[in-house]
């Protein structure tokens, strides 16, 4: 059996698909039924969203103003679940184009507190490693939550401090970065990092990529 991964994370940014919906209904559970969907005749994406636990009548009024929202309707309702299909403006930004180019598969996509809680299948490490620098670099924040082999058993790694054996030029890198906010959409650029640290963006690029690998490799590997 070829070993692949299975990875748990969740992102968040304000153009994301429904943000301002998720950040004003409290406690709303949306999970995503379909792959965005385009048609000739629209400019932007279509979903189909599953909504549970929420004052309906209060997500209604949110989409109304939800800026990631161009229409909507509801085409299945329950006491207490709705199916909605809902057209996205063109603004509205989804990273779906960029799993489907490095070859993840979507498991599941559900809010998550504020944000969008995904679950990732992908084929190697490095993958992972290639969308969470695709999501530094459009300012979408990731936070990777559990991450296991699909060889091992459930062999889940969230919390605590993960031992890997990095060298001390590549804990000062490391340090740095996080010490500047570098992982934070909002955080300190490339250029600024590599200043601090006096060296160029190439190589604080290189630097960064190695203790990637590293910590994938120490959480991935039996």
């Amino acid at each position: 059996m070829t070993q692949s991964f299975i990875a748990e994370m969740t992102i968040s940014h304000p153009d994301l698909p429904l943000t301002p919906t998720i950040r004003t209904v409290d406690g709303a559970e949306i999970v995503v039924e379909s792959e965005p969907l385009t048609y000739p005749d629209r400019s932007g994406s279509i979903l189909f969203y599953s909504v549970t636990d929420c004052d309906f009548r209060a997500f209604d009024s949110a989409l109304e103003t939800d800026h990631t929202v161009a229409e909507w309707e509801v085409t299945m309702e329950f006491q207490d679940h709705r199916v909605y299909q809902i057209y996205h403006t063109r603004e509205t930004k989804f990273t779906t184009p960029e799993i489907a180019d490095l070859g993840l598969q979507v498991l599941s996509s559900q809010t998550v507190g504020r944000g969008w809680g995904l679950r990732l299948h992908a084929p190697d490490r490095e993958r992972l490693g290639d969308y969470w620098e695709f999501c530094r670099e459009e300012n979408i924040r990731f936070d990777l939550e559990k991450i296991y082999s699909t060889e091992s058993r459930a062999n889940a790694v969230s919390g605590g401090r993960a031992e890997v054996a990095l060298t001390e030029r590549q804990r000062e890198v490391a340090r740095t970065a996080t010490r500047m906010g570098y992982y934070e959409p909002k955080g300190a650029s490339a250029a600024e990092v590599a200043d601090e640290l006096d060296i160029s963006q190439s190589t604080l690029s290189t630097h960064l990529r190695r203790i990637m690998a590293k910590v994938f490799r120490h959480l991935f590997d039996d």
